[in-house]
């Protein structure tokens, strides 16, 4: 545990020791986002803190803790909550389910907010997003309900006066089981760098066989806080282009993939030292039974090191059987 609150930055912890980081320096503590079993018992806190419905496969819960190396202060504004310390600021969301409105309206209307709300408090880039929304593939008047997301997350960037292609942060979207939509975010005082995919079609340019909008996401984003570079990977898949790939085939969908995480790591490598290196990877599976080939495929690719969690989900896309984000963190 000493160990955990030694460090700052994005942290994997079991439930042990999140119950312990929340005894002992809750007021270092910018959020925590708990998938699995819900905890019996949770104290408290003022700090950002959700839960999103999505089984941790091979355990029974897992927590993202953000941890700060100085007290934050916490903030709220209508359903949001934020911490923030002098750099950085962690947020949360989450967005009741509502049948009577079109969904991209109801993203537009909420996620607006989430710039207004950095913007007022002086850490206007957005770094990273997670998003997740139940019912993912579900439709809504004859439009798929991430479409749908899609398109009223744009909207929101440009009603705030984003300009997508500079201001896009790294970013994930898959599916949960139940209740609201639940997003999480990074925001900061400095601009990071963001980092596209030679191999792929920026998300945003997407043609319009995939929505009205475009995906609002870089494929990955360079910051450094605390005077610890970091490299924020967004959600990654078997896309070469914008199309899909590997259909039905799990294992050349993960072959696939890392090919695209270690084509956006080249990218990256004039910004950050990757020797010595923390790698955190979060592996989103639409079925559990793809947990071991996976994992292995990863081992191979990054070595024995990386911390990996897997989580049941379902992805953007109906003929992706997998995703995988990362988070690189230099030494310091």
């Amino acid at each position: 545990m000493q160990r955990l609150l030694a460090r700052t930055g994005l942290c994997y912890a079991t439930g042990e020791q999140a119950a312990e980081a929340w005894r002992a320096e809750p007021d270092r503590i910018l959020g925590c986002v708990s998938f699995g079993d819900r905890p019996a018992r949770r104290p408290a806190h003022a700090f950002p803190q959700v839960d999103v419905d999505m089984p941790v496969v091979g355990a029974g819960s897992f927590h993202e803790i953000w941890l700060s190396p100085e007290p934050v202060i916490v903030d709220r504004s209508g359903s949001m909550t934020s911490a923030r310390n002098s750099q950085v600021l962690f947020g949360t969301l989450e967005i009741a389910a509502n049948a009577e409105v079109d969904y991209d309206a109801q993203i537009y209307e909420e996620y607006g907010p989430i710039f207004d709300h950095i913007d007022a408090l002086g850490y206007p880039n957005l770094l990273r997003a997670w998003h997740y929304l139940p019912d993912i593939h579900g439709e809504q008047r004859a439009m798929e309900r991430y479409k749908r997301f899609s398109l009223g997350r744009h909207e929101a960037f440009v009603s705030r006066g984003r300009a997508i292609s500079r201001d896009a942060p790294a970013a994930s979207a898959v599916g949960k089981r139940s209740g609201g939509t639940v997003i999480a975010f990074l925001a900061a005082l400095r601009p990071g760098t963001p980092i596209e995919n030679p191999r792929q079609v920026s998300a945003y340019s997407y043609p319009a066989q995939y929505g009205p909008r475009g995906p609002t996401f870089s494929r990955a984003l360079f910051a450094t806080w605390n005077g610890r570079p970091q490299l924020y990977v967004s959600g990654t898949a078997s896309i070469f282009g914008h199309l899909s790939r590997h259909e039905g085939d799990a294992g050349a969908q993960a072959d696939e993939t890392i090919l695209n995480l270690r084509t956006v790591l080249g990218e990256a490598s004039p910004l950050l030292e990757f020797e010595g290196a923390e790698m955190l990877f979060k592996v989103y599976l639409r079925d559990p039974a793809y947990r071991s080939l996976v994992e292995a495929r990863l081992r191979e690719a990054f070595g024995p090191a990386p911390r990996i969690v897997c989580l049941q989900a379902d992805i953007c896309r109906r003929e992706l059987l997998l995703e995988i984000e990362l988070v690189v963190a230099s030494a310091g």
